[in-house]
């Protein structure tokens, strides 16, 4: 297979486009909860107009911004005209069998619909280069702008084996032991990340332990932040591989699997991920990428236009078979040639 090295054209929409989504479990929220939490990309003030302008409907019917959600609820919403933003396609297989399917993805690219990204993302990409992708599922995820390895199993019935297997704390011993033919004893999950990161790193080895939680304090909602008092029990475990200037090379092992969590870390440590626009500056970093994309200004605050984070190295059990599997993919061209153009002194 040889995917376009290049980046995609804008996937153009012209006319109203109808999304839908089909409320899967029983739900607390109401419909503006609801799309305010799941899709981002508007503000609780645009879908409330949006719902007011009769563009949102639940079961075929007109809705109300105070709605209650039940599950089998179908919920769609019709949508003026946009591009969706440029990604690369450039996704390799690493590694395939009859029920594991591991992937190197590149960056920028969403694994998954989500925002204005609908078509250009990797589970749309690959279903339509392979067409049995189709029940290909995710294991686990990796933001757009991070590069690297991620698991995808052929079966939907594995997937709940293997996120119980990685959601617990790498600490404890495996839950898995035992249930319904699943490989469970000695069963485990690493994954290993690189990062370069502004600032010159103290330790050579550091083990962080950091709950996280929200950041009620930004005004991005999805922000996060060390939250020692609300937050979920977090650990990484660092370690410095190379200094330049101002400047790290560091590798990262998360043992519990939050979100955004290296990005949370590193931040909270002082050393940002260079090209991340979330938790490299202030809100006005962030939001100004938002309105008018990349750009002059972010790129002296940030530098790179995509964050210089890569899932490195990847280790599991695997649940059929019992073998520990081993994957291991080098740090991107783009994210390289940065590094190895920075200055040592």
């Amino acid at each position: 297979m040889n995917p376009d090295p290049k980046p995609s054209q804008p996937h153009t929409y012209t006319e109203t486009v109808e999304l839908k989504t089909v409320i899967k479990n029983k739900s607390s929220q109401n419909l503006l909860d609801f799309l305010s939490r799941r899709f981002h990309y508007l503000t609780p003030a645009q879908w409330r107009e949006r719902i007011l302008d009769g563009r949102v409907t639940v079961n075929e019917r007109a809705a109300s911004e105070g709605q209650p959600l039940r599950a089998g609820d179908v919920v769609r919403y019709w949508t003026t005209p946009w591009a969706e933003p440029e990604v690369r396609r450039d996704y390799r297989v690493v590694y395939e069998d009859s029920t594991i399917f591991v992937v190197s993805k590149p960056a920028p690219l969403p694994v998954h619909a989500i925002g204005a990204y609908f078509q250009n993302t990797l589970l749309s990409i690959l279903r339509k280069d392979i067409p049995e992708a189709e029940a290909y599922q995710l294991v686990h995820r990796l933001d757009a702008e991070t590069s690297g390895l991620l698991l995808l199993v052929k079966d939907k019935s594995l997937v709940y084996p293997f996120q119980k297997m990685w959601s617990r704390d790498g600490l404890s011993p495996s839950p898995l032991a035992g249930e319904g033919g699943v490989r469970g004893a000695g069963d485990f999950v690493r994954k290993s990340y690189r990062a370069i990161v502004f600032g010159r790193f103290a330790s050579t080895q550091k083990r962080f332990e950091g709950p996280i939680g929200s950041d009620r304090e930004s005004a991005v909602r999805m922000k996060l932040k060390v939250d020692r008092e609300k937050g979920k029990p977090s650990v990484t475990e660092f370690e410095l591989l190379e200094t330049k200037g101002n400047f790290s090379l560091v590798e990262a092992r998360i043992l519990t699997g939050r979100t955004h969590q290296i990005r949370v870390h590193l931040e909270h440590l002082g050393h940002p991920i260079v090209g991340d626009k979330l938790y490299s500056g202030s809100d006005e970093t962030f939001l100004h990428f938002y309105e008018k994309g990349w750009d002059e200004w972010l790129q002296q605050k940030v530098i790179l236009p995509r964050m210089a984070l890569h899932a490195c190295r990847l280790e599991f059990t695997h649940v059929k078979t019992g073998e520990k599997m081993v994957f291991e993919d080098p740090m991107t061209e783009d994210l390289m040639a940065f590094w190895n153009g920075l200055s040592a002194v």
